[in-house]
């Protein structure tokens, strides 16, 4: 499926937005949310809101607290959000990486470029985005650079109900990834440079010294050559008398 197939399968969904929060639910972790979500996923289609909801519930009975089914409904927008998303990053890098396990560690995806390695955070640009993304932020010890991909909701791309990421935000990703590769090899320049200093500083020395071994040593020629020519001298002066 390309993107303006999934593109017009989101357009279609029907969609209820969250009226309430509940304290509770709002402040708990239920990673096992995304997981419902991936397991409806056919043919590359995101399942319905509705479809999503009733599966969960009825996956998790126990869970019966108040404002869960607000909670559940501002996640799947999240969910369709950043799926759709990665179909947009594969239209820009080669490789482009997703994996359950790492998204519920922290990082929705890993892209690599240019020979490194990014992990990529997204969330909408809310003060309840941001505080999710640092409560993220304390999950991972992954390798690479971090990079956040935050969506203002009101320059995303309308989809049906739902706002998606853009070409043109994932090409500003793209800048920015440039700038600190350049940074990095800068940085990795410079910090070998400064290794090999030391080793030309050695090398200065054992120049000098052998230098100085000889200017010595054209000394010592010179002694002898002034004692050679002195005993010349001599010996012509006695054979003269």
């Amino acid at each position: 499926m390309d993107i303006k197939d999934l593109e017009k399968e989101i357009s279609q969904l029907k969609i209820t937005k969250p009226k309430h929060r509940g304290e509770d639910v709002e402040n708990r972790s239920l990673p096992f949310m995304l997981s419902t979500f991936r397991e409806l996923i056919q043919n590359e289609i995101p399942p319905t809101q509705d479809k999503f909801l009733h599966t969960f519930k009825a996956k998790y009975p126990d869970l019966k607290m108040r404002g869960i089914t607000s909670r559940l409904k501002r996640a799947y927008l999240s969910y369709v959000r950043e799926y759709h998303l990665g179909y947009v990053l594969k239209k820009h890098f080669r490789k482009v990486i997703y994996d359950e396990k790492i998204d519920i560690a922290g990082v929705d995806y890993v892209i690599y470029y240019r020979g490194r390695k990014f992990n990529i955070h997204a969330f909408v640009n809310t003060e309840n985005g941001k505080y999710w993304r640092e409560i993220k932020n304390g999950r991972h010890k992954f390798r690479g650079e971090h990079l956040d991909l935050p969506m203002d909701l009101d320059r995303g791309k309308k989809c049906g109900k739902l706002i998606l990421y853009t070409d043109d935000q994932v090409l500003n990703l793209k800048k920015e990834m440039d700038k600190i590769i350049k940074a990095r090899r800068r940085s990795d320049i410079k910090r070998q440079n400064s290794d090999i200093q030391p080793q030309n500083s050695k090398i200065s020395d054992i120049i000098l010294e052998i230098m100085a071994c000889d200017i010595l040593m054209d000394k010592l020629a010179s002694v002898v050559t002034f004692e050679n020519v002195a005993r010349k001298t001599v010996l012509n002066k006695v054979l003269i008398y």
